[in-house]
């Protein structure tokens, strides 16, 4: 029993952090849109790649704890 609720909360956790890392990388995406430098376009497309990875991540983890309440 303590060890579901240790694994619900540790989803749940994840799931905010990822939710933080990405409404980061929304922000940062929109605030410099259209760089001008190469760098800056290869930043730019690291970091959404990045908000891309956390969106997967999030819905991974929902799943998860999806399953875990069907159990």
């Amino acid at each position: 029993m303590k060890e579901d609720i240790k694994a619900t909360i540790s989803i749940v956790i994840s799931i905010v952090i990822s939710a933080v890392l990405l409404s980061l990388v929304v922000v940062y995406c929109i605030r410099t849109w259209m760089p001008v430098d190469a760098l800056d376009w290869t930043l730019w497309g690291i970091v959404a790649l990045l908000g891309i990875y956390a969106i997967y991540r999030i819905a991974n983890l929902a799943k998860m704890l999806g399953n875990k309440d069907k159990e």
